[in-house]
C-alpha cells in the first residue's frame, strides 16, 4: 500500500513538474504557454533540465507560429488584418522582453528577436483601420453602432494618439451611445409634506447621478435636459408617490396588577424569646400604562418608459413603513413589585411625537433603499 501511495505522488510530482516547466503546453502546440512557462520556472531553478529542453524547442517554434499568422494576415482580404499584426507581434515581443530579463534564459536563447519596429509599423497602419471601422458604425446611427463606433476609436487612439480627428470621433461616438434618461418625480400635491418629498427626490437624483456609474448611460434632471435641448431621450424615469399616510395616531391605555418576582423584606417581628427577625413576602403594585403609537407608511410607483413609442419597460412599487411609540405610566403600590424596565416606563412623561415632516423622511428610508436597489440592477444591464 506503502509503495504504490510512492508511486503515486511521484507520478503527481512529475506531471507537475512537467506543467510548470511547459513541457504539457509545447506538446499540445501552444508555443508561447511553452516559452512563458519554462522561463518562469528558470528564473527560480535556472538548472532545471526539463525546462531548459522545453525552452529551445518552444521558442523557434513560436516565433515560426507567429511569423506565419502575421504573413497569413497580411496576404488577405482581412480589414483588420494590422490590427490583428498588433496582437501577434505585441506576444512576439513579450517574449522577448521575458527571456532577455531571466539570466538562465538569455544563456540558452542567445539572440531572441525584437519586433519592436514592426509593432509600431502595424500600429501605424492598424490606426486608420479602426478609424474607418468607426465612420462606418457611426453612418449606421444606432445607439448599439455608436458604443461599436467608440470602441473602434479608442482603438485608433490606442494606435496612433491623436489620429486625424479622432478625439471629436470619440466624443460623437459617446453621445451616439449614451442611453439618455430624463428623471420625473411626480409632485406631492401637498405643502405639508413639500420639503420632505424634495429631500427625497434630490436623493434619488443624486444617487442616480453619483452611484451608477456606467459610461453609455446619463441621467438628466427635466431641467438638465431643457437647457442640453435634448428634446428626444431615450427613455423617462417616472416616479410618484402613490398614497402616503403620516401621523395615524392610536393611544392605548391599560392597568395591571404586578407582584414582584421575588419575596422582599416588608417589616420585622419579634420572636418569643425576644429577638428581633426581618420578615420577607412578595409585594404588589397597580400599574397603569399609557402608550401612543404614531404609524406613517407609503407606496412609491417606479415607471421606466421608451420614449419613442412610450413602452413601459419598468413598472414597481416599492412600500415603506415607520411605527414612532411612546410609552409612560404611574402605579400605586410598592414600587419593588415593578421590573426595572416598569420602573423606566414610569419615570417617563409625555412627550409629542417628531414633526410630520421628520416622520414622512422616516418612512421612505426603506422606500429609498429598494428603489435604488432595483434602478442600479435595471441601469447595470446597460
Amino acid at each position: 500500500m506503502k509503495k504504490t501511495l510512492y508511486y503515486i505522488l511521484l507520478a503527481l510530482v512529475v506531471a507537475l513538474s512537467a506543467c510548470s516547466s511547459g513541457e504539457k503546453a509545447l506538446q499540445h502546440g501552444n508555443y508561447f504557454a511553452a516559452v512563458t512557462k519554462a522561463v518562469e520556472r528558470l528564473r527560480s531553478n535556472p538548472d532545471k533540465v526539463k525546462a531548459q529542453e522545453t525552452l529551445l524547442a518552444s521558442y523557434p517554434l513560436a516565433v515560426q507560429w507567429y511569423e506565419r499568422e502575421i504573413n497569413n494576415l497580411h496576404n488577405s482580404a482581412d480589414p483588420f488584418k494590422n490590427t490583428k499584426s498588433v496582437d501577434k507581434y505585441q506576444l512576439l515581443n513579450r517574449m522577448y522582453n521575458d527571456i532577455n530579463r531571466c539570466p538562465a534564459a538569455i544563456r540558452l536563447i542567445a539572440n531572441p528577436k525584437s519586433y519592436q519596429y514592426e509593432l509600431e509599423q502595424a500600429k501605424q497602419n492598424a490606426a486608420p483601420e479602426c478609424y474607418q471601422a468607426g465612420l462606418n458604425a457611426l453612418a449606421k446611427g444606432g445607439r448599439q453602432d455608436g458604443i461599436h463606433a467608440y470602441n473602434h476609436f479608442q482603438k485608433a487612439n490606442g494606435f496612433v494618439p491623436n489620429y486625424k480627428d479622432v478625439q471629436n470621433k470619440l466624443e460623437e461616438a459617446e453621445y451616439m451611445a449614451t442611453l439618455k434618461v430624463v428623471i420625473e418625480h411626480i409632485p406631492v400635491h401637498s405643502k405639508k409634506y413639500k420639503l420632505s418629498s424634495e429631500f427625497f427626490q434630490n436623493q434619488v437624483t443624486q444617487y442616480l447621478f453619483h452611484s451608477i456609474k456606467r459610461r453609455f448611460v446619463r441621467f438628466y434632471t427635466p431641467k438638465q435636459a431643457e437647457m442640453e435641448k435634448l428634446e428626444y431621450p431615450d427613455q423617462i424615469i417616472a416616479m410618484g408617490f402613490e398614497d402616503f399616510l403620516v401621523g395615524e395616531t392610536h393611544d392605548t391605555n391599560y392597568e395591571k396588577e404586578v407582584v414582584s418576582a421575588d419575596s422582599v423584606e416588608v417589616g420585622s417581628t419579634t420572636l418569643k424569646n425576644g429577638e428581633k427577625v426581618k420578615v420577607f413576602n412578595k409585594v404588589k403594585a397597580k400599574l397603569h400604562i399609557h402608550k401612543r403609537e404614531v404609524i406613517s407608511r407609503g407606496l412609491l410607483s417606479l415607471k421606466v418608459v421608451e420614449f419613442g413609442n412610450q413602452k413601459i419597460i419598468n413598472n414597481k412599487q416599492f412600500g415603506g413603513q415607520f411605527n414612532w411609540f411612546h410609552e409612560w405610566g404611574h402605579f400605586n403600590g410598592d414600587e419593588r413589585a415593578l421590573t426595572k424596565e416598569e420602573l423606566e416606563i414610569c419615570e417617563h412623561e409625555p412627550i409629542l411625537p417628531p414633526p410630520h415632516q421628520d416622520l414622512f423622511v422616516e418612512f421612505t428610508k426603506p422606500i429609498y433603499q429598494d428603489l435604488t436597489e432595483e434602478l442600479k440592477r435595471f441601469y447595470n444591464r446597460y
